[in-house]
């Protein structure tokens, strides 16, 4: 069989399967009209909200104080389908479906491309089972757009040097990322980053990805213009800051999630250690620093809670500020992912180290260390990482291996997500926190939700 049919019959069947392990359930949560949990909440009582009130409005939006804390592109394309073709909450909601979807099957189906279909489907089962993909594909939330569109720009980054296509596209995606959430902004160093990294290394081409990339940071300037800050007014309060704790937290679930990726990174990871032994250690020194610098424990007041926060909490703690797992779990994650970027090339090597080093600074700059802004992005990017691994022959890892690791923690997620979506229903008409609210404010009922 020519080998490109073969790999594109396995990129087929395995972005058909792991669609369909986020699909269908996401599917039976729209028809079902479930509406439980953190996710529905959300939806209903924010982004439904402002898809409903850009219908009306459209196409004249007033986006000066929208009741979002992103920037509006997912809630414009929404808003698109419930002006042309039905604005009712099941139609909204399955619009979100396939754009969830569409994520897991584009990683499932870029991932086989390089491993075969097997691998395509188990490296991507992981974000089918978590929370926070499967709650923004059986909701109205913008998160999945955003990872789609990630995902979108570092696999361009990794495509074959030369033709300069991969920098258009890339530099279109960014925008489009900007224009859905405005703090991925940071994905524009990797495509940087790319640039460098050619047939040999060149500044001039490094200033064209620059200059390819103003548009985002200009649109990104536009919306701060308007807001006279990074989010709308509604929101500065509640938001803006910084947390120290989240790169720590952050190399935690590398750690947690990594277990489940090991078959693919474990040979790479003790190749690493025998030839760049003092660079993982320099790594592990950086994971326990950033361990021990900040506060570490479970504090609501401090932005950290939700997620794994939770049973973290209850762990012992140093001088109640530093929490033990972390002390062990940050170190461990830093080296798993320094050892596994060693295994790459070098072009890609560089774009994953600078892109996971951005997203971890991004995603400090704001008051909550909230796993639903982190898990995705640690699935996608060891994903990733685990398909782009060398291995061949004897040194290809076992199936059963393969099988059992990801089905380990592909469990445990399901697990937490099904924990996530039980409990009481939220009323399609509940208000925003008072605290998103302003003075003489009022709102539409969501007449067409369901359940309503």
């Amino acid at each position: 069989m020519n080998p490109s049919r073969s790999t594109t019959r396995d990129a087929l069947i395995a972005s058909a399967i792991a669609g369909c392990a986020i699909a269908l359930p996401a599917l039976w949560l729209v028809l079902t009209g479930n509406n439980i949990g953190r996710a529905a909440s959300d939806s209903i009582i924010y982004h439904e909200r402002v898809i409903r009130t850009m219908i009306v409005e459209y196409p004249a939006f007033d986006l000066r104080n929208p009741l979002t804390t992103t920037t509006p592109g997912y809630h414009i394309i929404l808003a698109t389908v419930g002006r042309f073709l039905s604005d009712s909450g099941t139609a909204l909601r399955l619009t979100s479906v396939v754009i969830g979807t569409a994520f897991v099957c584009l990683v499932a189906g870029w991932s086989a491309r390089r491993r075969g279909a097997l691998d395509g489907i188990l490296l991507a089962l992981p974000l089918a089972c978590s929370l926070y993909v499967l709650g923004s594909t059986a909701w109205m939330l913008p998160d999945n757009l955003a990872w789609l569109l990630i995902a979108v720009v570092l696999m361009l980054c990794c495509r074959g040097e030369g033709r300069r296509s991969w920098l258009v596209l890339a530099s279109i995606a960014l925008f489009a990322l900007v224009f859905v959430r405005q703090i991925q902004i940071w994905a524009a160093a990797p495509i940087w980053v790319a640039a460098w990294f050619g047939a040999n290394h060149s500044a001039r081409r490094v200033a064209t990805a620059i200059l390819a990339t103003l548009p985002a940071f200009a649109l990104l300037g536009v919306f701060i213009l308007l807001w006279h800050g990074l989010v709308p007014p509604r929101f500065q309060t509640y938001v803006s800051g910084i947390n120290l704790a989240t790169p720590a937290f952050i190399l935690l679930q590398y750690a947690l999630m990594g277990v489940g990726f090991l078959p693919w990174l474990a040979p790479t990871i003790v190749k690493s250690w025998s030839t760049h032994r003092s660079k993982i250690v320099f790594a592990g020194i950086i994971g326990l620093l950033l361990a021990v610098a900040p506060a570490t424990t479970t504090l609501q007041e401090a932005g950290r809670f939700t997620g794994w926060w939770g049973p973290l909490g209850s762990l012992p703690s140093i001088a109640g500020r530093t929490n033990l797992l972390f002390v062990v779990l940050s170190p461990l994650g830093a080296v798993l992912l320094t050892a596994s970027f060693l295994g790459l090339p070098e072009r890609t090597r560089a774009v994953f180290s600078v892109a996971t080093i951005a997203f971890i600074v991004a995603s400090s700059a704001t008051f909550f260390s909230w796993q639903r802004y982190h898990e995705p992005y640690v699935l996608l990017s060891l994903a990733m990482v685990s398909a782009l691994q060398q291995s061949s022959g004897e040194r290809s890892p076992k199936v059963v291996w393969k099988i059992l690791s990801i089905g380990a923690i592909s469990v445990v997620l399901a697990l937490i997500t099904f924990r996530g979506l039980v409990g009481e229903s939220i009323d399609p008409n509940e208000l925003p926190d008072v605290k998103h609210r302003m003075p003489m404010e009022t709102f539409a009922p969501n007449v067409k939700s369901p359940n309503s």
